[in-house]
């Protein structure tokens, strides 16, 4: 547009300008015209006699018109007379011109060296006599004309500039609205839900840049209720498998009691009487019989038996709690001193990580003693007796409620994933050789879930495993009889 709008103005100006050069010129065979229509009569009374002197005072009042720049008479063969202006040479610039070629009221115009003249006849008696020639520069019309050509142009720079400000306004108003709704829109089919345009005012384009940006509030908020229900979805699906895995845990484990503690009761006798026979036949047969070593098996795998039932007995056995407030970091170090004593744990070292502000808890020392002193021994057997066991304790919040996490990290065989989710089972174990019976584990996730807390674990072949043990704070004791349950 502003390309278009200046051709339109250097055409314009073009043209104007060369009409106010005809209509100068114009003007100055009007003038011309005038002054040869004053001036003939009195310069045809000079003409008789001829005096040259007479008739160049009579063209000297044309000098006082700054158009003209000079002036002459002539007749058939020469020139009667002529002045001009103190810059410029007298005239005439070209040969005379025949006298009855011109005409009067018709001004003959001829260009000659830059200059303009106007030629006119001068009649004595209805007769030709002489021709008046009055010459006039072009430079004067050049000048004129610069100066129109530069009004113009600076008429058409201010019309130029008005055009161009129009034009940025006008863009800025209608045009890039346009382009912040474009943009908004390329970004928004890019998945940008935040993406949000100007309202520019309440025509058509403000209009739609606020029905695009309603439509985007809406998506956006839709998506983000529907990812808010997703993830609570989801959050509570996740909560449902451990809900239902703790569940599973529970049956397999009350089962397994229920079992146990009625196989225990009936065996016990029975292996009582093999070890009381046993122990008769040694006696009988002598120190030198043969069967004095068969008889010694006899009695070690018994007592192995025995071991197993009383295992299935604590593990089924619904024995009272008795919790007290503990220093769960000095009951982690006592446990682990003591775990030195046991020769598969004597060369173990520990890296200690403990919550020096960590809260006392309401729990039984004794079975939370157990329940360490088994993942300490475990730890031992996975790095072969020897090691670096990482101990840690920490309070977190979790649901508004305040917990104390206690971890045990060793750097062992870990735990095969088929594993993981039967390492609680009762009678399941990882130890070849018949090196453990499969309970302590299932035990220790017994009095944790007794005490209202969650026991976890996670490994990797080769890298080791990680048990966490996570209790409540209450503000209050926990009673004994929740302990028990």
């Amino acid at each position: 547009m502003g390309t278009m709008l200046l051709a339109v103005l250097a055409v314009s100006t073009i043209f104007f300008v060369r009409a106010e050069r005809r209509e100068m010129e114009d003007i100055l065979h009007e003038k011309g015209k005038t002054a040869s229509n004053i001036m003939g009569p009195r310069i045809a009374r000079s003409l008789r006699p001829a005096d040259p002197q007479a008739i160049a005072a009579e063209l000297r009042p044309v000098m006082d018109d700054r158009d003209f720049d000079y002036a002459y008479v002539f007749d058939d063969k020469h020139v009667l007379a002529t002045v001009s202006d103190p810059g410029a040479s007298a005239g005439p610039r070209a040969p005379l011109p025949a006298l009855d070629a011109l005409r009067p009221g018709h001004p003959t115009v001829r260009i000659v060296d830059n200059y303009m003249e106007i030629l006119t006849p001068i009649a004595v008696d209805g007769d030709t006599v002489a021709g008046l020639g009055l010459g006039v520069s072009l430079d004067l019309l050049a000048r004129q004309s610069q100066r129109i050509r530069s009004r113009l142009l600076l008429v058409t720079a201010g019309l130029l500039a008005g055009a161009l400000g129009l034009i940025f306004w006008w863009t800025r108003k209608t045009v890039a609205p346009l382009m912040d709704l474009k943009r908004g829109a390329e970004r928004f089919s890019q998945g940008d839900l935040s993406v949000r345009v100007p309202q520019g005012g309440i025509d058509e384009v403000g209009t739609l840049a606020a029905t695009f940006n309603h439509l985007a509030e809406t998506l956006q908020r839709t998506l983000e209720e529907k990812d808010h229900a997703l993830t609570e979805a989801n959050r509570l699906y996740r909560n449902l498998k451990v809900a239902r895995a703790r569940l599973n845990q529970a049956e397999r484990l009350s089962a397994v009691g229920m079992l146990a503690a009625g196989v225990s009761h009936e065996l016990n006798n029975p292996l009582g009487i093999i070890l009381c026979t046993a122990g008769n036949l040694r006696e009988a047969i002598g120190e030198g019989s043969a069967f004095l070593e068969d008889i010694a098996i006899i009695e070690a795998e018994t007592q192995r038996c025995r071991r197993i039932i009383q295992g299935l007995l604590n593990f089924a056995a619904s024995s009272e709690s008795h919790p007290i407030d503990v220093d769960l970091n000095a009951l982690l170090r006592d446990t682990f001193l003591l775990a030195l004593r046991d020769g598969r744990a004597r060369a173990l070292t520990a890296e200690w990580a403990l919550d020096l502000h960590l809260p006392e808890l309401s729990v039984d020392p004794h079975q939370m003693q157990q329940v360490f002193l088994n993942l300490l021994m475990n730890a031992a057997d996975a790095m072969e007796g020897r090691g670096v066991i990482r101990l840690r304790t920490a309070e977190s919040i979790e649901g508004g409620q305040r917990k104390v996490m206690i971890q045990f990290a060793d750097h062992g065989c870990g735990i095969d994933s088929a594993d993981l989710d039967h390492i609680f089972d009762p009678f399941y174990t990882t130890k070849k050789g018949g090196a453990g019976f499969g309970l302590g584990l299932a035990v220790s996730y017994g009095i944790i879930t007794a005490h209202g807390g969650e026991i976890t674990v996670s490994s990797e072949r080769g890298r080791g495993s990680v048990f966490t043990i996570t209790l409540p704070v209450r503000a209050e004791p926990m009673r004994a009889e929740t302990a028990a349950r």
